[in-house]
């Protein structure tokens, strides 16, 4: 791994002491800035360890006409080629100052062939979130903070031809996605108070735009791998490759 003009490649460690993390002040607000430049920090998420099984499917015990008897396990979706890990959130803690927000962003969320599209899905505080259902079958959107046990934030029933339904998101976390009627179908939001995140493609890829120099905290999410944070130094000049990975929580 060496350092040219044009590239730094970085393999980040996943088990780092908490006293180093807690050397990086924690966030208070976020200032924007919109003559920054910064670097680019892009990389790709792989499995570690063996890979896992093709999981079952899920079983239909209502609308099995329309959404089949059953649907696939879409909770860890692995290459088993490249390894690549589609749906993790990627973000970094710690950035003060740095890019301006997207404006005007709008999260359109589905339920669509009897699952939630997207799965996954990552945005800042203040987007609007616009529910709709495209299937010929009721459904409802449940949203609680946290998990499946936390506090609902939305409960909407839609049947089939209902209109879109329109929430700004205003409260940063994450957001568990559920439908009563359906319970193989699963999403989850996640809301920050900076513009320093992304969810990875097919290929496992993600890549994060005008980073400023200095020392942050780089998480990754992935509901069916947990959380996993590390340390990133981000020098003044780039672009930073961080080559990430994620096993199974023994």
């Amino acid at each position: 791994m060496g350092v040219t003009c044009r590239a730094l490649s970085i393999m980040v460690a996943l088990a780092l002491p908490w006293g180093i993390l807690e050397t990086i002040e924690a966030q208070a607000g976020y200032e924007q800035d919109p003559t920054l430049v910064g670097v680019t920090v892009s990389g790709r998420v792989t499995f570690a360890g063996e890979l896992p099984k093709k999981p079952k499917t899920l079983p239909v015990h209502r609308d099995s006409a329309f959404c089949g008897k059953a649907v696939p396990n879409e909770s860890l979706l692995v290459d088993g080629g490249s390894r690549s890990i589609v749906g993790v959130v990627v973000s970094l803690e710690g950035v003060a100052k740095g890019k301006p927000f997207t404006k005007d962003e709008v999260l359109v969320f589905e339920n669509h062939t009897c699952r939630f599209r997207p799965r996954v899905s990552a945005v800042s505080a203040g987007s609007q979130l616009e529910i709709m259902n495209t299937d010929p079958i009721m459904h409802n959107t449940h949203i609680r903070k946290d998990d499946r046990f936390g506090s609902t934030v939305l409960n909407v029933a839609q049947p089939a031809g209902a209109k879109v339904i329109r929430k700004p998101l205003l409260e940063v976390g994450a957001l568990d996605i559920r439908c009563d009627a359906h319970p193989f179908m699963y999403a989850s939001i996640h809301v920050f108070e900076h513009p320093y995140f992304v969810v990875t493609d097919e290929a496992g890829q993600f890549q994060l735009t005008q980073v400023p120099p200095g020392k942050y905290r780089l998480k990754m999410w992935h509901e069916a791998l947990g959380y996993r944070e590390s340390l990133l130094v981000v020098p003044a000049k780039g672009p930073v490759t961080v080559d990430l990975e994620l096993r199974p929580e023994e």
